[in-house]
């Protein structure tokens, strides 16, 4: 459905961008940063100000450029649309081929579009399809969900144990992406995670007043300052460590759950057990049918 929703964004900011000269400086300008800023967000999958920005500059420059070179315009489009996306790409190679992939993509489909702008309209709406699809290439590069790919980044930023169950709830994000839930669920499932989210941007925060909390541990353990009682933020670290850990289990137990159910019911389900067996045990019976009305099997009863 997202590729979809991509190939209609493409499709649109490809079919207005050669004619967006037509209509005046300002409106152009404007129906392009629209457009360029729609396909950005369709292309993160979340509304997010990197890609908001990237977007809109990839318009920008694509209105700039693409009346005089529109392969430039096209891959600077491209650029700045997936630009939040590739951030999320994991390896280095694979970046690399998302980032190459979208600069061929946008160029080519740049050049599509205003190649056949004075064509006849079933040869220019042809000419779009193509353009938005040579676009949607680089979503053939896997990238990271946006909520695994902050959990990732936050547990660069802090230590254990806060630091496994955040890398624990981003593989989870993962493996769970394709799991079905039902509404009620999503909806519970979604403001979990988003619980998760703060629940991790606050332990950064607590993370950066670390070295002076490490530095009275230090000190007290080399003998050098008296060992004082933990402190309020000791206590405030360790429970939200504990609550981060306690999201990501309620997280596993809640896919779980609904992983199982569905494997139980498609176990129980066993309509089409049935129909084969019910099938056979006819085909058996015709077969015996026949033979006993064969010619052989008569002249051997005779």
């Amino acid at each position: 459905m997202k590729k979809l929703a991509f190939v209609v964004a493409a499709a649109s900011l490809f079919a207005v961008a050669p004619l967006a000269g037509r209509l005046g400086a300002v409106p152009s300008a404007l129906a392009l940063v629209w457009l360029g800023v729609l396909l950005a967000v369709v292309a993160s999958g979340s509304v997010q100000s990197f890609a908001i920005g990237t977007g809109a500059l990839g318009a920008l420059a694509s209105g700039t450029l693409g009346p005089t070179a529109p392969a430039i315009g096209g891959a600077l489009l491209l650029a700045g649309a997936f630009a939040e996306r590739t951030t999320r790409v994991r390896g280095k190679t694979s970046r690399a081929v998302h980032i190459l992939v979208a600069l061929v993509g946008g160029a080519l489909a740049g050049v599509l579009s205003v190649a056949y702008v004075n064509a006849a309209l079933p040869v220019y709406a042809v000419a779009i399809v193509c353009a938005a699809v040579l676009a949607s290439l680089p979503l053939l590069v896997d990238a990271d969900d946006p909520v695994a790919h902050a959990l990732e980044e936050a547990a660069e930023l802090v230590d254990d144990p806060a630091k496994r169950s955040l890398r624990a709830g981003a593989e989870l994000r993962r493996q769970s992406e394709d799991i079905p839930l039902d509404r009620a669920t999503m909806t519970r499932v979604k403001t979990t995670w988003q619980s998760l989210l703060r629940l991790a941007e606050a332990r950064i925060r607590l993370e950066r007043s670390r070295p002076q909390a490490l530095l009275r541990l230090a000190a007290e353990t080399i003998g050098t300052a008296p060992v004082a009682e933990p402190t309020a933020a000791d206590a405030v670290l360790g429970m939200v460590d504990q609550r981060i850990a306690e999201h990501v289990a309620v997280l596993a137990r809640a896919y779980t759950a609904v992983d199982t159910v569905s494997a139980a019911r498609i176990g129980l389900d066993d309509a089409a057990l049935k129909n084969v067996e019910n099938s056979s045990e006819s085909l058996e019976e015709v077969s015996r049918a026949m033979v006993s009305l064969s010619p052989a099997t008569e002249s051997t009863n005779g």
